[in-house]
């Protein structure tokens, strides 16, 4: 192969064209402004593309020009001639700035006193603020020198978040999903008059419940911040839209809640995302060993049914402190359970037509004990700790090297 050509195609055949025979063609070339030839690479851009690193971890935009900037936002999805998309790009602005400011710049939180970084402002400078167009911001990210280029990649980040949120089916179709998800559930638990509730399934087999909460739904601040966090930072990875948690009296009881809602199909096991499933709660294999013992002394009459399900009453089987807990590094190592996700195909109308399509709307199940549950709500687990360190993560990834500013 001759190393200084490469294939173009026509009607006919490919043929071979040689770089060579275009170099003498360039003096007819523009050469004014910065690399007018494209010859300087790109690489952080292309690092990212190639290495898994996400486009929000990026320090600055490859553009040099205001035609290369409005090319990719069309390219991106906006045609910013047009007044609709202008105006919902102007509307994320609007919305990352408020954002930005009410939650990384506020002063209400004592960075300093949690061990974070000190921003000396507690809004973006009306030099970035002022602008609505996306194209300035985009402008303003490319230029290394320029002095609000953290600002304007701080908003950037934000707001392409936000595109991707407001665009994702999964946002657009969340209130139906959750009925159709929590209905489900609902068939197959009846509340009790001392406050707990009994999950029932088949041939009169049934179990108490400490307690059984729903998540009908998930604020649109408090995606954006869970997606700030993920390396994916795309609406199609956030899994807790909808979800449910049962509180089990016992660790070995939340293997008989999850077998009820597969029995009575609540949950599909094709259905469930074989990387997402955790269990941080209970020895599973050594569980299984000793209820097969106790099975088989049951069958051959040596046990009665009442002592084989004395079994998961016990709490002789959760797993020993030093086990991981799970995928998530903002989770505390106390919180354990059961975790699920699962996959629910919706009908929907497509484009406001007769028409249905169906799509798969993933939603969480946590299992847990009641020592757990209690322990989550006070201890080092408690969801108001663990949506703080969220707020931290996503705030040193957002205002990136704004974050060393001192105050003075």
């Amino acid at each position: 192969m001759v190393p200084d050509t490469f294939l173009t195609e026509d009607s006919d055949s490919p043929k071979l064209v040689s770089f060579a025979s275009q170099s003498s063609a360039l003096s007819g070339f523009d050469l004014s402004g910065p690399d007018p030839l494209g010859v300087e690479m790109p690489w952080e851009v292309l690092g990212a593309m190639i290495q898994g690193k996400s486009s929000i971890d990026l320090t600055a935009m490859p553009f040099y020009t205001r035609e290369e900037a409005q090319e990719f936002v069309y390219n991106y999805g906006f045609d910013l001639d047009v007044p609709e998309d202008m105006a919902e790009m102007e509307a994320y602005v609007i919305e990352a700035i408020n954002f930005i400011e009410h939650r990384f710049l506020t002063r209400s939180i004592d960075w300093a006193g949690l061990g974070e970084p000190v921003i000396p402002v507690d809004k973006i400078p009306l030099s970035v603020s002022s602008h609505r167009n996306v194209i300035d911001l985009i402008m303003m990210a490319s230029q290394p020198d320029h002095p609000t280029r953290a600002w304007a990649c701080a908003l950037l980040k934000v707001i392409h978040t936000l595109v991707y949120i407001q665009n994702s089916p999964l946002y657009k179709y969340h209130a139906q999903a959750s009925e159709t998800i929590l209905a489900r559930f609902r068939d197959v638990l009846s509340p009790e008059s001392d406050g707990t509730v009994l999950l029932s399934g088949n041939r009169g087999r049934s179990l108490r419940l400490y307690a059984f909460e729903a998540k009908h739904h998930k604020p649109r601040e408090s995606i954006l911040l869970k997606l700030l966090c993920k390396k994916e930072n795309v609406a199609e990875n956030v899994w807790d839209l909808v979800g449910v948690r049962l509180v089990t009296f016992h660790p070995a009881e939340a293997l008989l809640a999850v077998d009820i809602l597969r029995e009575k199909k609540v949950i599909l096991f094709p259905n469930v995302i074989p990387s997402r499933s955790r269990n941080t709660l209970l020895d599973f294999a050594h569980f299984q060993e000793l209820y097969e013992v106790a099975l088989a002394d049951y069958k051959l009459g040596k046990r009665s049914l009442e002592s084989l399900f004395k079994l998961f009453e016990t709490d002789d089987y959760i797993l020993p402190e030093e086990s991981p807990s799970n995928a998530n590094p903002l989770s505390s190592p106390q919180y354990r359970s059961l975790h699920i996700t699962c996959r629910q195909l919706l009908r929907v109308k497509a484009g406001g037509h007769v028409t249905e399509a169906r799509f798969a709307f993933p939603y969480e199940i946590q299992v847990l004990d009641k020592s757990n549950y209690l322990n989550s709500k006070v201890g080092h687990g408690a969801h108001a700790r663990y949506k703080q360190r969220q707020l931290f993560a996503a705030r040193r990834r957002v205002m990136g090297s704004l974050l060393t500013l001192e105050e003075g």
